[in-house]
């Protein structure tokens, strides 16, 4: 085990991080569940989410947008949204 540890040594920070680095990969796996569960408790079955659509949008958002739609959609579109700035 000594042995190993000699070589291991210049690369001690990169195994640290890379340790760290799982520990949170598994904590996120972990939480997707538990966040999925409050999207279907509270935004589903207790009407959380009133409508899947926005009202309003930010301008620079508007125009990222309508960037490749055709002008029917653009109309309608640019019709329905307001900007937000």
């Amino acid at each position: 085990m000594l042995r190993l540890a000699k070589y291991l040594k210049p690369y001690l920070l990169l195994v640290l991080i890379a340790v760290a680095l799982l520990f949170v990969q598994a904590n996120a796996d972990l939480a997707l569940p538990d966040y999925m569960s409050n999207i279907v408790n509270y935004g589903i079955q207790q009407g959380g989410v009133q409508n899947a659509v926005p009202v309003a949008v930010r301008q620079s958002e508007k125009n990222r947008l309508v960037l490749f739609m055709s002008a029917e959609n653009k109309t309608t579109v640019l019709g329905n949204l307001r900007c937000m700035d």
